[in-house]
């Protein structure tokens, strides 16, 4: 795995990790104020929804990890995602721009398939 891919990806377990999720200061933190995302039920999920409501912790698998660098400080993040706990497979998009020499989620979406 290229180092770009190796970080993108270890930025997407950070998302997605059950101990991270239950310390929203972790998730949060990975978030641009400007955060949004299309759920896999067609639901718009801003920031101040991921703040003031629980997030769900789950076992999953990871596979068809892609990173396209769409400009200086833009890469975008597909993979597909088993849902464990569910049993639901999806394909994932993430949108991550650079500010202050940190990558913050700008947009992410899960579409069940």
């Amino acid at each position: 795995m290229t180092f770009i891919k190796q970080q993108f990806y270890e930025l997407e377990i950070s998302h997605l990790n059950a101990n991270n999720r239950e310390d929203k200061d972790i998730i949060l933190n990975l978030l641009d104020e400007n955060f949004k995302e299309i759920g896999k039920s067609g639901k718009i999920i801003k920031k101040s929804d991921i703040e003031n409501n629980p997030l769900h912790t789950f076992e999953y698998k990871i596979s068809e990890f892609v990173t396209e660098k769409i400009q200086k400080g833009i890469v975008l993040v597909t993979y597909k995602l088993f849902n464990e706990t569910d049993n639901v497979t999806t394909n994932r998009s993430t949108l991550w721009v650079r500010k202050n020499s940190e990558w913050k989620m700008r947009f992410h979406q899960g579409t069940i398939i």
